[in-house]
C-alpha cells in the first residue's frame, strides 16, 4: 500500500511539474506577444538603437525557453519538493515583470531602470530565504502529501506568480496605444495607425500628434481630424517639448513633413500661417494650418484663410464645409454655399437635437453619441 501511495506521488509530481510548466509557458508566450509586444519592441530599439529588426512572435518563444530553463536552474540549485515546488518559478516571474516594467523614458539618452538593481538584490534573497526555509522545514518538504493537495497548490502558486509579473509590467493602455500607432507609422501603415486606441474616449497628446501626422499622409486630415478626441487644440498637432513625453517621433519629424522648421521662439500658428502664406511649404502645410485654426475655434481666421488660399470651387474636406456651415449661422451674407445636401440636412438636424435637454452633461453625452465625429460637437461642446 505504502509503495503504492509512493508511485501516486511520483506520477502525481510529475504531472505536475508538466501541467505548471505548460501553464506558464502559456501565460509568458500570451503575455509577451499579445499584451507587451510593443513594450519589448521599444525596449529593443532602446538598447539596439534601432540598428536591429525586431521580431516579436521568435522573441516571444525564445525569452520563453529562456525563463523555462532558469526554472529549471532555480529548481536543481533549490531542491523544492512538494507543495512549494512551484516557488522555483518566481525569478522567471520576476525577469518576465521586471522586463516589461518600460516607462515613457525608454528613449531618453542613458536609459536605465532601477530593476539594474533591485533584481539581483530581490533574487539574492529569494534564494538566502529558499534555503532557510528548506532547511527549517525540511521534513515537511519530503513528506508525500496528497495528491490532489500538492496538485492544487502548484498551480495555486504559479497562478500568483503569473499575476505578480503582470501587475510588474506596464499596464498603461495609453502608453501601449502610443507605442502601437508608433509602430505602425513607422511602417507607413497609416490606416493601422488609426486604429489604436480609438474606442476610447481619452487620448495623449502623444497619440493625438500620431494620429494626425498618419491623417497628413493619406490626405485626410481635413476630413476625418474630428472623428478622434481632440483635447489639447492646435497642441495636439505637435509634440510635447518634453523628450519623455515623445519617443521615436519628434518634432523634427513634422517640420519634415511641412517642408519648413520655424524660427527660434516661433508660435506653432504664426509659423504654419507664415509658410502657408509665403507657399515655402509643402502641400501638407495648409492642412495643418486650417486644422489649427479649426482647433483653436477661431472662424474668422479660418474663414479668411479658405478664401485667401483655397480653390473653393473644388469640394472642400468635409471638417471645412461643417465650420463654413457654423460660420453661415451668425455670418448669413457669407456668399460660399456648400453644396453637399446631405452634410446640410445633418447639420439641420444637429442644431434641432440641441434643444430639450434638461441639463448640459446630457446635452453634451447625447450630442456626442450621434454628432461626436463633427467639427459640430467639438466647436460647441469641446472645453
Amino acid at each position: 500500500m505504502s509503495e503504492y501511495i509512493h508511485t501516486a506521488y511520483k506520477k502525481t509530481a510529475r504531472i505536475q511539474t508538466v501541467v505548471c510548466g505548460l501553464l506558464f509557458s502559456a501565460f509568458s508566450f500570451t503575455y509577451l506577444y499579445v499584451f507587451q509586444s510593443d513594450i519589448l519592441e521599444a525596449l529593443h530599439f532602446s538598447l539596439a538603437h534601432g540598428k536591429t529588426h525586431f521580431a516579436p512572435l521568435a522573441s516571444a518563444i525564445i525569452i520563453t525557453v529562456i525563463l523555462l530553463l532558469l526554472r529549471w536552474g532555480v529548481n536543481s540549485l533549490l531542491g523544492l519538493k512538494g507543495n512549494v515546488r512551484a516557488l522555483s518559478y518566481f525569478p522567471s516571474c520576476l525577469i518576465l515583470g521586471a522586463l516589461t516594467d518600460v516607462g515613457k523614458d525608454v528613449y531618453t539618452g542613458g536609459y536605465h531602470t532601477f530593476w539594474g538593481w533591485m533584481l539581483p538584490l530581490v533574487l539574492m534573497i529569494y534564494i538566502a530565504v529558499a534555503y532557510w526555509l528548506r532547511r527549517i522545514f525540511r521534513n515537511q518538504l519530503n513528506h508525500e502529501n496528497n495528491p490532489i493537495i500538492l496538485m492544487n497548490c502548484n498551480i495555486l502558486i504559479v497562478i500568483v506568480l503569473c499575476l505578480m509579473a503582470a501587475l510588474i509590467g506596464n499596464t498603461n493602455r495609453a502608453f501601449h496605444h502610443e507605442l502601437e500607432a508608433e509602430h505602425h507609422l513607422r511602417l507607413r501603415q497609416y490606416q493601422q495607425v488609426l486604429k489604436a486606441g480609438e474606442k476610447s474616449l481619452d487620448a495623449s497628446r502623444t497619440l493625438t500628434v500620431l494620429r494626425s501626422i498618419a491623417l497628413s499622409h493619406t490626405g485626410e486630415l481635413g476630413k476625418r481630424l474630428f472623428t478622434f478626441p481632440q483635447h489639447y487644440r492646435s497642441g495636439g498637432l505637435f509634440f510635447a517639448d518634453d523628450s519623455t513625453q515623445t519617443y521615436r517621433y519628434t518634432n523634427d519629424s513634422i517640420y519634415y513633413l511641412l517642408g519648413v522648421r520655424p524660427y527660434a521662439g516661433e508660435k506653432w500658428l504664426t509659423f504654419l500661417q507664415n509658410i502657408c502664406y509665403k507657399g515655402t511649404g509643402k502641400y501638407t502645410a495648409l492642412d495643418y494650418y486650417l486644422s489649427a485654426l479649426l482647433l483653436e475655434k477661431d472662424l474668422d481666421t479660418f474663414v479668411k484663410a479658405v478664401n485667401d488660399l483655397y480653390e473653393i470651387e473644388e469640394e472642400l474636406p468635409r471638417h471645412y464645409s461643417e465650420a463654413l456651415l457654423i460660420y453661415r449661422d451668425s455670418h448669413p451674407e457669407y456668399p460660399v454655399q456648400i453644396t453637399d445636401s446631405t452634410l446640410v440636412k445633418r447639420y439641420i438636424t444637429y442644431r434641432e437635437r440641441q434643444v430639450g435637454f434638461t441639463s448640459y452633461t446630457e446635452e453634451r453625452n447625447r450630442m456626442r453619441r450621434e454628432f461626436g465625429d463633427t467639427y459640430w460637437w467639438y466647436f460647441d461642446y469641446q472645453e
